[in-house]
């Protein structure tokens, strides 16, 4: 579409522009001197642009470039804005807005333009945070044990780390607990090295229940989850967990809250303190009831939907089955997903081909704050990626195409730029960089970016890890394959996965190293330890002691004897040693290193000779000793190099 702002004169340049109009050339707009333009260029959309005839345009950018143009030729951006600046015209590049970007913006556009009609309540989605082993998901377990009516749907399964219950609250009119509320919990690991996933589940929390023992007190990752929450600007509701243990202390756990600046409201502050134990019950209700008091006083304008829209919303975890395929886990943030709709999620797409509650029940739609578990997908996507229910396959697949160009091209580039000054003197100075390559298979995607998060931060000048290949499922013989481009380098992993028999087989054959593992850190271990095997030893001078020369004394056979006194130290017959001579080194010579053939105290053979006591010696290979020369005894030790 062209928009002529030049009145109504016409003229050649009219006449070129109304053709292109005719024709949907890529002129995009006209204004006061000013074109704008899309990509490519070519000699035919320039020459309407400007207002010059195509054969004119070409003689120009022979003269310019001295290369031939025909009509369909491309015009490089450069030489086509100098040709316009001649005819007082800015050229302007207007940039096409990819598809993934139309739809991001049309979703956008969806949650600015909300009908306040359409709006219904959703649940809260809390997440439970804190260190590991404060009983985080004890406490969940309990609630929903409390939650679910026994027999119900034969006993709870655990599909996902994500759950939906129901509260009764009392009516204030009776009294009676027959009102119910949906609440949604998501449950994060509280380790440091699931740092990342403990953000991701405050980006997608409306309130943040931080568990904090009472047996422990406030520890690192319990400040690491107030941090994170903080972040993310949601509520905060504090959960003393372990109460009834016999080493509790309410009172310095609550003290050592107090100093992160969580304050409760009945001491003027705005958080909720809540006393549990997830072993007795005690608190359960309380905490549920805090969490509903928490949504509905100060959250009520956020917790609004409109589930009549698209489904977006966010993946928590993916992973790769043998019987299954693909299966995510997905919380629905707006709108409402339904089986058969087609999803985008990251660099993956598909149709949903079936869908699971938190309790394995397989439904067929799931709306605003409900976590469940999807198939259909054609890849794992990672554990944050955003994910958007399109009208078109097409349109899905074009996105998917796209981002996964460029996370390739990330991965790529994930371990080649240079970061320091000590990595950027290495460079310069071509110090040998050596690398240990990974190949690393995980359960999950969540896992892999923790072990990931993990590996990069083992760095040092001369050593560093690379991922060749990070993926989801078992030890494949694909992946020994991969390891056989670099075998005396390259380390095959697998974390909670193991290796097929082809892969076994493989992989003892060609003497490729493949390791397994249940827990994160024993993996991270293992790697530092075979980096730190990579690091040269330091040799470390250690000095043991002095002798002054008083006497020397020539035998035929020996050679030249060193009547000697011990000044400092010790001097030992295993020692290295060398002659210092007005305090300059003459004996070795640098290159070298000598000891003694003997050490003797009067007529008999000695280990060692201390201060304060005489002794003779034959340094080995030197016989240009002579009076008030300095002995000095010495030993190297390797001292090895860590991380």
């Amino acid at each position: 579409m062209v928009e002529q702002q030049w009145g109504s004169r016409r003229g050649p340049r009219q006449a070129l522009l109304r053709k292109a109009i005719r024709r949907g050339q890529q002129v995009v707009t006209i204004k006061e001197g000013k074109i704008e333009i899309t990509l490519p260029i070519t000699v035919r959309s320039l020459s309407e642009a400007i207002g010059m005839k195509t054969g004119e345009l070409s003689k120009r950018l022979l003269k310019e470039t001295s290369q031939l143009y025909g009509n369909n030729s491309p015009v490089d951006f450069e030489t086509a804005a100098l040709i316009a600046v001649e005819k007082n015209i800015e050229l302007i590049v207007k940039r096409q807005k990819t598809a993934e970007e139309l739809l991001i913006e049309d979703f956008e556009r969806l949650t600015r333009e909300v009908d306040s009609e359409k709006l219904r309540p959703r649940p809260p989605v809390v997440t439970i945070m804190g260190h590991v082993d404060h009983g985080k998901t004890s406490l969940l377990d309990k609630i929903r044990r409390s939650n679910v009516a026994a027999g119900e749907v034969g006993g709870i399964t655990q599909v996902i780390r994500a759950w939906s219950v129901t509260h009764k609250i009392e009516d204030p009119e009776t009294g009676e607990k027959v009102i119910e509320r949906p609440i949604t919990f998501l449950d994060t690991p509280g380790h440091e090295a699931f740092t990342k996933m403990r953000a991701r589940g405050a980006n997608v929390t409306d309130i943040a229940v931080i568990v904090v023992a009472a047996t422990d007190g406030v520890m690192p990752q319990t400040e690491e989850a107030v941090a994170h929450a903080r972040a993310a600007d949601v509520r905060i509701i504090v959960a003393i967990n372990k109460v009834d243990a016999p080493n509790a202390n309410v009172d310095r756990t609550r003290r050592q809250l107090y100093n992160l600046e969580l304050l409760p409201d009945d001491m003027g502050g705005d958080i909720q303190f809540v006393e549990t134990s997830a072993l007795t019950g005690q608190g359960i209700d309380d905490l549920l009831n805090a969490i509903l008091i928490e949504a509905e006083i100060n959250l009520a304008d956020d917790l609004q939907a409109d589930p009549d829209r698209p489904a977006f919303g966010t993946c928590l975890e993916a992973y790769m089955t043998s019987d299954e395929g693909v299966m995510a886990t997905v919380l629905v943030q707006q709108g409402t997903l339904k089986l058969g709709d087609i999803v985008l999620c990251g660099a993956n797409f598909g149709r949903v081909r079936s869908m699971q509650n938190d309790l394995g029940l397989s439904i067929e739609e799931a709306g605003p704050s409900t976590p469940v578990l999807i198939t259909g997908l054609g890849g794992v996507p990672n554990a944050d990626d955003p994910f958007y229910a399109v009208d078109e396959l097409t349109t899905a697949a074009k996105i998917a195409e796209a981002r996964e160009k460029k996370d390739r091209e990330a991965s790529l580039n994930r371990f080649t730029a240079v970061k320091d000054i000590d990595m950027l003197s290495a460079a310069k100075s071509k110090l040998k960089i050596t690398e240990l390559k990974i190949i690393l298979k995980a359960e999950a995607r969540g896992s892999v970016e923790a072990i990931r998060k993990e590996l990069e931060k083992l760095t040092h000048e001369e050593v560093t890890t690379r991922v060749l290949h990070a993926g989801i499922g078992a030890i494949t013989e694909s992946d020994v394959q991969l390891a056989l481009t670099s075998p005396q380098d390259t380390l095959i992993v697998g974390f909670n996965v193991t290796a097929d028999d082809a892969a076994l087989k493989l992989a003892e054959g060609r003497e490729i190293s493949l390791r397994e593992y249940q827990i994160i850190y024993n993996l991270v271990d293992d790697v530092k330890a075979a980096l730190e095997g990579r690091l040269k030893p330091i040799e470390e001078v250690v000095h043991l002691g002095r002798a002054v020369v008083r006497q020397t004394f020539k035998h035929g056979k020996v050679g030249t004897i060193a009547g000697c006194y011990v000044t400092s130290g010790v001097l030992e017959r295993s020692a290295r040693v060398r002659v210092i001579r007005g305090g300059v080194v003459v004996f070795p010579p640098a290159e070298k290193v000598v000891g003694l053939d003997s050490l003797k105290r009067f007529k008999d053979d000695a280990k060692d000779v201390r201060e304060g006591f005489e002794c003779g010696l034959k340094i080995t290979g030197f016989d240009d000793i002579k009076v008030d020369d300095v002995i000095e005894a010495f030993k190297i030790e390797i001292r090895h190099r860590t991380l």
